[in-house]
């Protein structure tokens, strides 16, 4: 994209600049001084000097984007209802479930509905249609939605919308700028603004917007009924478990740790229980060959138990009993800490017994597989570990030390040393170091599925609380008892309030786009239980409700100045000045000598002070409601797509006045540059190329794929961009990080009860001031993708 700089400009192309001033007519020069290596430049075809934030901005004289507004009436598509938004756009896309569900919200109003896209009003708590307005753009475009759309309607004050209209559309707030063709046109709508204020000046509620919830935030009016399946507390529960486990225990129940294994393979009579603890991988050792691979694996075991000079050894196919695999499978970490030595038992893989393999691809084979790493861990310190290899049992056995077998059997050497080091005491991890690096581990290898919670089963391992096993969970659930059962230091809180950076990573990955680790997040909630399905109960969040169907009048307080007073009282008082005048010069003319013709001088000084406060009166009203604005009442307001920031102050205040700032850090595409005096100041995001390239494809992307959303805080006076598949009905602030609030912005699954994270946005921590908390609810970390159906609509 070419650029259009103004005379004087230099640039380097693909470096982002802080800008100066330079000489030149109305300072409009600049030159480029100071460099970000990660800010990529913005380009825009209309920059202007900020003198205000020293730098170059796009926006102080570019032409906004204007809405149609209500003219949207006419348009082919819009349709009807009795509810505002009374006019709307219907969804090109509806559920395919026909089930009627049911639905309790705070009030404890049960209704019943068909699948679609609904919101908790803050209004009366009810559960309501959700309608998105939406940009001109959008709505002229593909309908690619599951929620009904509307087009932006301007709520700014009438009289400063009135009072605006003859500058509506010159080319700059300065009127040394304008042309002749400008001042024209604003003289031709200057007299019909003036009648019409005229005609709105008598009536003093005209612009009057009055407080709401003490200038607080909306609340987010929500109640989860349901039961959780594993609560913290036991007298939350609902019922007994189907778990073998005493009464007088905790609702999620813990296994004892093994004092000693439950079978032994002897190699003559046992006088000690000592033993070798045997690692064989499944997919080199066929436990179903009784005629070759079974004989050849005991052969091995019993050499490497007399080399160690042990009467007994433990091995898995031997020693682990079907019928009792539930409870042994994560009690192997008890048998391996109670082991005198370890041995590794390696062969020429099943499916590969003519290739040729070497020992150390053997050994890798042995180390890709989930269950053995917490083997090597828990193994004896400071001894060596002895691989012996099928084919070679003459030889003598591969002895490795322990600090150095990573290298030798695993790919991801150095993330796994860090274990290792932990667990020879060389190096010391915190409690939740070790379970994020554990978990990467784990997560890395391959496994034979026994469970579908076998990941946090082979981590139980590693940790000294242990749940029961319960065949029933997921492989989330059964990671969230663990994590209850242990003090992991928050880690599932933590995880609320990580912003994935792949759209599908999974739920386990601490990759954050902010790039933050999770000791950096500090939470402030609880998980105070664990969800049907793959979902936690929390407690203790504030949040709020997000306005999504149009923008509102916001209430703010005007700090007084004599400008202000003065043009308040001659507003107020120009139709009694204009009675009094006309009175005075009648009576005056109808009387002779010097009392009448001071009269008729009186007269016509006040019909002169009125008329020409009249013919003001469009000045006088923006002195009045113009300015900065103080104790603003607090709203979320979204809208679905991008629009430039003074389309938007002037949609919410009647005038665009720069009171409305891009946020700085909000959100993965909020952009920000240093002015000339090392100030961070946030840019529009549109004006960077990565960021409009998203933005135009968000217009046609199809169902499913992400959004582009702009939410405005008129508490903080921000205006954040960020990506979503659907539009989040609620804030919720569940911690905090780099001296800002994690907001984990969530969509509502109102048949479930269940809030899912649709963004992860970073919010100034004053907005808290102004939050209330919201009851426990019901939270998952991706929302299921549902069914749908492609309406059949006119074009």
């Amino acid at each position: 994209m070419s650029q259009n700089l103004p005379a004087g400009a230099q640039h380097t192309e693909g470096t982002p600049a802080s800008f100066s001033p330079n000489s030149g007519s109305n300072g409009a020069g600049w030159t480029s001084s100071g460099q970000l290596g990660a800010q990529p430049t913005p380009q825009n075809d209309s920059k202007s000097y900020d003198e205000e934030n020293g730098i170059m901005v796009a926006g102080k004289n570019r032409t906004p984007m204007h809405q149609r507004g209500y003219f949207n009436l006419s348009h082919a598509r819009t349709a009807w209802k009795w509810a505002f938004p009374n006019a709307y756009q219907k969804s090109g896309y509806k559920y395919e479930s026909k089930t009627v569900e049911r639905h309790r919200d705070t009030m404890g109003r049960v209704k019943h509905h068909t699948d679609d896209d609904r919101y908790l009003s803050p209004h009366d708590g009810r559960l309501a249609k959700l309608v998105v307005q939406c940009t001109d753009e959008l709505y002229d475009g593909p309908r690619n939605t599951t929620w009904r759309r509307t087009f932006i309607r301007n709520w700014g004050s009438i009289l400063l919308r009135v009072a605006n209209w003859p500058t509506k559309r010159v080319s700059s707030s300065n009127p040394r700028d304008w042309s002749g063709e400008e001042w024209y046109i604003v003289f031709l709508r200057w007299i019909p603004s003036v009648m019409a204020l005229y005609c709105l000046m008598p009536y003093p509620v005209v612009g009057v917007v009055t407080l709401r919830n003490n200038g607080w935030y909306d609340p987010f009016p929500y109640r989860y009924w349901g039961y959780p399946k594993v609560a913290r507390n036991r007298h939350e529960d609902a019922g007994p478990k189907q778990l073998e486990f005493e009464p007088e225990q905790k609702v999620n129940p813990e296994v004892e740790t093994l004092l000693q294994p439950r079978y032994l393979c002897f190699l003559n009579e046992p006088d000690d229980k000592e033993n070798l603890h045997g690692a064989v991988p499944s997919e080199q050792f066929n436990h179903a060959s009784i005629d070759s691979d079974m004989p050849a694996l005991s052969e091995l075991a019993e050499r490497a138990t007399r080399d160690a000079g042990l009467p007994a050894y433990w091995i898995g196919s031997s020693c682990m009993r079907d019928d009792e695999l539930e409870k042994d499978v994560h009690r192997i970490s008890d048998v391996i800490r109670g082991a005198r030595s370890l041995a590794i038992i390696i062969g020429h893989p099943v499916n590969k017994r003519t290739e040729k393999v070497t020992r150390t691809e053997m050994l890798r084979g042995w180390g890709s597989r989930m269950w053995t790493l917490p083997e090597a861990l828990l193994s004896p310190q400071g001894r060596e570990i002895m691989v012996y290899t099928r084919g070679i049992e003459k030889g003598e056995p591969w002895a490795i030390s322990k600090s150095g077998f990573a290298s030798h059997a695993w790919g991801d050497a150095t993330v796994v040393r860090q274990l290792v080091d932990h667990y020879e005491g060389s190096m010391i991890l915190s409690r939740l170091e070790l379970v994020i690096i554990a978990l990467r581990c784990l997560y890395a290898r391959q496994t034979r599925q026994y469970f579908p919670g076998d990941l946090s089963y082979a981590l139980m391992g590693l940790l000294r609380r242990r749940p029961l096993v319960d065949p029933t969970d997921s492989a989330f659930q059964a990671f969230a008892r663990l994590s209850l059962a242990n003090d992991s230091d928050m880690l599932l809180e933590r995880l609320v309030c990580v912003l994935p950076k792949q759209r599908y990573q999974p739920w386990l990955s601490a990759d954050d786009a902010w790039d933050a680790s999770l000791w950096d997040i500090y939470p402030t909630c609880q998980v105070a239980g664990v969800g049907p399905g793959d979902t936690v109960i929390l407690d203790g969040a504030f949040g709020t409700a997000i306005r999504w169907k149009s923008f509102a009048p916001v209430y703010v307080n005007g700090q007084d100045s004599w400008k202000r007073m003065l043009s308040r009282f001659l507003l107020r008082t120009c139709s009694i000045y204009l009675t009094i005048g006309a009175i005075l010069v009648s009576i005056g003319g109808a009387r002779s000598g010097s009392v009448g013709k001071g009269m008729v001088l009186a007269g016509a000084l006040l019909l002169i002070i009125s008329l020409l406060a009249i013919l003001a009166a469009p000045y006088l009203i923006r002195i009045i409601y113009g300015g900065k604005l103080w104790n603003r009442q607090a709203w979320l307001i979204g809208l679905e797509g991008y629009l430039d920031i003074e389309t938007i102050e002037a949609n919410l205040f009647g005038r665009y006045e720069g009171n409305l700032s891009w946020s700085q850090f909000g959100s993965p595409l909020s952009r920000h540059s240093p002015n000339t005096e090392r100030e961070c100041i946030g840019l529009d995001p549109s004006t960077f190329p990565e960021v409009r390239a998203q933005i135009e494809a968000a217009k046609t992307n199809k169902f499913g794929e992400p959004k582009i959303f702009t939410l405005v805080d008129t508490n903080m006076m921000t205006v954040t961009l960020f990506s979503a598949v659907r539009p989040p009905i609620a804030a919720l602030l569940c911690g905090n990080e780099g001296g800002m609030q994690r907001a984990v912005m969530c969509s509502y699954e109102w048949k479930t009860q269940t809030l899912y994270r649709e963004a992860v946005l970073r919010m100034e921590t004053p907005v808290l001031e102004k939050m209330s908390r919201v009851p426990r609810f019901r939270f998952g970390f991706q929302r299921p993708e549902p069914g749908v159906e492609q309406r059949i609509l006119p074009a």
